[in-house]
């Protein structure tokens, strides 16, 4: 049974001699939306070859070195010319061994022959993991950041999801960006998962089929496991009581998504669990959500010592005061600052209002209003933390 194929991001050339071979390579990148950018046949000269792909730039050859005037290895380093790109694919109308062994000791990444199905679509599929890293390692990292309510009723969701999109349109701009960064809501609720209900989106994957499958991602197969939300992508909650992915399932996971996108806000639920604390092993910082009510700083200073007592270290963690009462708002502050003896990072107002007002038919970030601009305040301390202002005064 051949594999569903996403379309593939990467630019491919074809230098082949056989009819067969090139007429079955040209259908299976039809199939998965991919143009040839360069084509020659196997006989072509050389440095007419490197020419083009010093031109056109391709990260992926199929190339009949068993047909080209030089030895494999004389026309891989002509065309590539000490390079490590493009990636090589050697391909040969039967398995034989010694041209395989050629193949791979000049220095070809994958050896298919025919029949090319499903062979030609794993060869891709590992070549795109081997570029993705690649192209990573270039790349400036996201962060990873859990948002934690201390009880349930805290609000930490109702906070992940505007956050969201205040880093996104506002704060969370690339320096000289020329479009907003992109932002990753990771429902990790394992208790109860509820993004999905303020995106209003209906999720069509979840968060175990991306674990389960965390060996082969890349950006065309991320796509089946992330449901848009509007402005943001969401990784939905794993369906049903599910027992906790394995830890390097996890580290693989949020290392994938963190070079993907600029922010990963992980709505980790309530209080600390098994579940969530094998996340809070891999984030950057963690957001503890608590309130104004005698139960909820209980539960706080419980998570506060737990985490304490594992070794998390408290500089990762930003206090956030949600659904703060309008009088007298600086008591409140001053006082969970001392009980905790550390600073409040952020203050939400308890601005019912706004959030009763909201569209039910799709997401929609009020930032004009108390609840919004506190949002929008929040995400610029996150996006610039040593930037100027005073949490008090913010209060």
């Amino acid at each position: 049974m051949e594999l569903s194929q996403p379309s593939s991001p990467w630019k491919i050339g074809l230098v082949l001699q056989t009819p067969a071979l090139s007429s079955g390579i040209q259908s299976a990148l039809a199939e998965i939306g991919v143009a040839p950018v360069l084509e020659f046949r196997s006989t072509a000269p050389s440095f007419e070859v490197a020419i083009a792909v010093e031109r056109e730039r391709p990260d992926i050859l199929f190339v009949e070195l068993a047909r080209t005037v030089k030895t494999a290895a004389e026309w891989m380093a002509d065309v590539r010319r000490g390079q490590d790109s493009p990636l090589v694919v050697a391909v040969h109308d039967t398995a034989d061994p010694a041209e395989m062994i050629s193949a791979l000791r000049s220095g070809a990444s994958e050896f298919i022959c025919l029949p090319l199905r499903p062979a030609i679509f794993e060869a891709l599929e590992r070549m795109s993991a081997l570029l993705e890293s690649r192209q990573s390692a270039t790349l400036e990292q996201g962060r990873v950041a859990g948002i934690l309510s201390a009880k349930g009723g805290c609000g930490a969701t109702s906070i992940a999801c505007p956050l969201g999109a205040a880093l996104r349109v506002g704060a969370g701009l690339r320096v000289g960006a020329a479009s907003p960064c992109r932002v990753l809501i990771a429902d990790l609720d394992y208790q109860a998962p509820g993004a999905h209900h303020i995106l209003r989106v209906r999720p069509r994957s979840h968060a175990g089929e991306a674990f389960d499958s965390v060996r082969r991602l890349n950006s065309s197969s991320w796509r089946d496991f992330v449901t848009p939300g509007g402005p943001l992508d969401l990784l939905a909650a794993p369906r049903g009581a599910l027992a906790p992915p394995e830890q390097w399932r996890v580290e693989g996971l949020l290392r994938f998504v963190s070079r993907h996108y600029r922010w990963v806000l992980a709505d980790l639920g309530r209080h600390l669990n098994p579940a969530n604390w094998m996340f809070l092993q891999h984030i950057d910082e963690l957001f503890l959500v608590t309130a104004p009510e005698v139960l909820a700083l209980y539960q706080t200073r419980s998570v506060l010592q737990t985490l304490a007592h594992r070794g998390f270290d408290k500089s990762r963690i930003r206090l956030i005061l949600n659904r703060n009462r309008t009088t007298p708002q600086d008591f409140w502050v001053e006082s969970i600052e001392q009980m905790f003896e550390m600073s409040v990072f952020a203050v939400i107002p308890n601005d019912y209002t706004t959030l009763d007002k909201l569209p039910r038919d799709r997401f929609e970030f009020p930032a004009d209003t108390p609840f919004g601009k506190a949002v929008v305040k929040l995400a610029g301390r996150l996006a610039n933390p040593d930037g100027p202002g005073s949490l008090k005064k913010a209060a």
